[in-house]
């Protein structure tokens, strides 16, 4: 089963809908607008042959910010997230608890401190 499409999150309390623009056997991408914000979604599966590992699922999350008046370039933002598996089959199970562990530790706090170079 496939991700939705459109795909709607938040941005700063505003709603952003991606379109899939492209699509291929182990990925998809999906773009949208929020001026002066463009959004690009990328989800990327890394799918070893029969009786390898290191299987893989990507997320990643690219903001390219523009200024609001002129229009001009300001800067690139990207938010990675990776789920991979090592030296065995993936579980599926234990890659979903781990997933949702980072996401439940990724708080408002929490991202603040990350951002403002915590550790």
């Amino acid at each position: 089963m496939a991700i939705a499409d459109p795909i709607t999150f938040a941005w700063n309390a505003t709603n952003v809908t991606l379109n899939r623009i492209n699509q291929d056997g182990y990925g998809s991408v999906y773009y949208g607008e929020l001026s002066p914000r463009k959004f690009t979604l990328e989800v990327k599966q890394t799918i070893p042959k029969v009786g390898e590992y290191n299987e893989s699922h990507l997320l990643k999350l690219t903001v390219q910010v523009y200024d609001a008046t002129t229009g001009a370039y300001i800067r690139t933002v990207q938010a990675w997230s990776v789920v991979k598996t090592l030296d065995a089959a993936q579980d599926q199970e234990e890659c979903e608890d781990a997933y949702e562990s980072l996401v439940d530790f990724l708080s408002d706090a929490n991202i603040t401190k990350l951002v403002g170079r915590q550790s």
